[in-house]
């Protein structure tokens, strides 16, 4: 291979690789976790085996090598966050930690080349196929640094073949793709050797891991979509729901859809669906004909004495592929009470559907559960959501007496129950940042301040089609616009005086008044009439100064819920 040949070959595979970073990000752009930094520290190498290529001396032979290096000791660890990701799989911080050091370890033995003997013991500039290259007497470091690759290999391997016999619930093709990488990476190794010149290979591999990692971010970009859809599902606690896409491969099912039906615990997630137990039978037909244009808005199902409605909701997500998504509800008490009642069967089941009671009751349990999943996964704020609810509640009772205010009693009743989820857009919030025990960065704070945006989508995607319009408006205004201070110093909107809606100016006040009051890992509980009093001096300036009496007069009521709590946490 003559040299302007292996200078094209270089070129064109660095282009390459800085158009797939370009080309993830912009198909990506909110894509949290190890792929965007495995696209960009796969560039960084190519171009410095560009660099050693086209270096004429020891000395930018030296330099192109660590660029290298940057580049390339980092991907490991990466890898390895990236399987942990796509495989499901906890693994301890400290143990990250530690094998983060290591890299970094390593990382600075390899700068060490040039200036003393303990990575590579000498050095010898050469042209390899016409290109510049080197050779070395390789040290002690560079020993570690093999120990260190082949480690990486290893625990990425074994992590692979775990998921691949003992998770289920991972995506078959992702742990294919990722294996394929494993594979070239194993494989690379022994080439290199034969030819003796990372330059001729690595790039090559490197962006071949490229190729293999777009489909990786395809797929969970795709199973995000489904990941949020069975939280919020989850949190129901009351009916199965069972996915399955356009091509009749199983995508996965709820708790209470595996505990329900066992049968489903057999279906592998990305294959086929077996049309092996009557269930699966339905919903399969149900997709064919659904797909010959046949609608059906609802079908009835018995299994075990129980008797199940299931409706179909199809969801698109590109082009003509669509996520087949069944809820079904055991409706079992219904059906055995209308017959036990024998007459009047349709209007005694409209009765019980449409009892508001029931429906709110229903409704308030999932807003609760939602907002519940944020508070399991955010180690600062405890039991927040259960005491700023009481707090609203507490604020409402008072609130309701005052007529001037033209606040309906439907009003009030939507504000408390949507209380809890001022902070439902934390989900979105990267763990990193939502489990720190302590204070943030600026930087971490900025990405926090994001969860008010977020948290009103969330409200309004997933509550518009199951509550009211005015009960929808509220929860995302709490959500959206109750970290907004009355002076127009807050966020995300700076918004300012009456402009911020009544709902979130009382929610602001709940949010704060525990926040003080209660014990967080990075500050200790206040007194109450610290809290009292900070609230008061913020009238005016973070809070509304026409909800002052409201504060004050409830005051002791509040000292004396919290006070209780006291009482049953001794």
């Amino acid at each position: 291979m003559g040299l302007s040949m292996v200078l094209l070959y270089l070129t064109i595979l660095t282009v390459v690789a800085a158009f797939n970073f370009m080309l993830h990000y912009h198909a990506n752009p909110k894509q949290n976790g190890p792929y965007p930094l495995l696209f960009f520290f796969s560039f960084i190498a190519c171009l410095g085996h560009l660099l050693l290529a086209l270096s004429t001396n020891v000395d930018q032979a030296i330099l192109s090598n660590k660029v290298i290096y940057v580049g390339s000791i980092f991907l490991p660890i990466i890898t390895f966050n990236a399987c942990l990701s796509i495989c499901k799989i906890n693994f301890p911080a400290w143990s990250h930690d530690f094998l983060m050091l290591i890299v970094l370890i390593v990382f600075g033995m390899s700068l060490t080349v040039g200036f003393n003997g303990f990575y590579y013991k000498s050095v010898k500039f050469i042209q390899t196929c016409g290109v510049g290259n080197f050779v070395a007497d390789y040290g002690i470091g560079h020993d570690i640094f093999n120990f260190m690759m082949v480690g990486f290999v290893i625990i990425n391997v074994s992590l692979i073949i775990y998921a691949f016999i003992k998770k289920k619930n991972v995506s078959f093709k992702s742990l294919v793709a990722l294996s394929s990488i494993e594979a070239v990476s194993i494989l690379s190794f022994f080439i290199s050797r034969v030819v003796e010149s990372d330059t001729l290979v690595m790039p090559g591999v490197y962006v071949f891991d490229q190729f293999a990692l777009m489909y990786i971010c395809y797929r969970v970009k795709r199973y995000d979509v489904e990941q949020i859809l069975s939280q919020v599902l989850e949190t129901q606690n009351a009916d199965s729901y069972v996915l399955i896409d356009s091509d009749n491969s199983f995508l996965g099912s709820n708790a209470v859809g595996y505990e329900t039906f066992p049968n489903l615990k057999n279906c592998r997630i990305d294959h086929t669906t077996p049309d092996n137990h009557e269930l699966n039978h339905l919903l399969l037909t149900w997709i064919k004909e659904e797909s010959s244009g046949k609608v059906t808005a609802e079908k009835k199902f018995e299994q075990d004495g129980k008797y199940y409605k299931i409706k179909l909701r199809q969801l698109s997500l590109s082009g003509s592929e669509k996520i087949n998504m069944f809820k079904i509800e055991d409706e079992t008490s219904i059906h055995n009470y209308i017959n036990m009642l024998g007459t009047n069967n349709v209007r005694l089941e409209l009765m019980l559907k449409e009892n508001d009671s029931q429906i709110r009751s229903i409704q308030e349990q999932m807003v609760v559960g939602m907002a519940h999943m944020v508070e399991n996964r955010d180690s600062n704020i405890g039991s927040h959501i259960k005491r700023t609810r009481r707090v609203v509640q507490i604020l409402v009772d008072y609130l309701r007496k005052d007529h001037t205010l033209g606040q309906s009693e439907f009003f009030y009743d939507c504000l408390v129950s949507a209380a809890p989820m001022h902070d439902i857009g934390k989900i979105a919030i990267d763990d990193r940042i939502l489990r720190k025990p302590g204070r943030f960065t600026p930087q971490e704070y900025e990405e926090m301040k994001e969860h008010p945006e977020k948290g009103a989508m969330i409200v309004e995607n997933l509550l518009t089609a199951v509550e009211s319009p005015e009960f929808v408006k509220i929860a995302k205004n709490v959500a959206r616009y109750h970290h907004e201070r009355f002076d127009g110093f807050g966020y995300p909107k700076k918004l300012k005086g009456n402009d911020i809606p009544f709902e979130a100016r009382v929610m602001a006040i709940a949010d704060v008044y525990d926040a003080l009051v209660s014990k967080r890992c990075y500050k200790a509980e206040m007194s109450f009439e610290e809290a009292y009093n900070i609230i008061i001096e913020g009238m005016g300036t973070q809070f509304d100064p026409s909800l002052k009496d409201c504060f004050t007069a409830c005051r002791y009521k509040l000292e004396e819920y919290y006070s209780s709590l006291k009482e049953d946490e001794a």
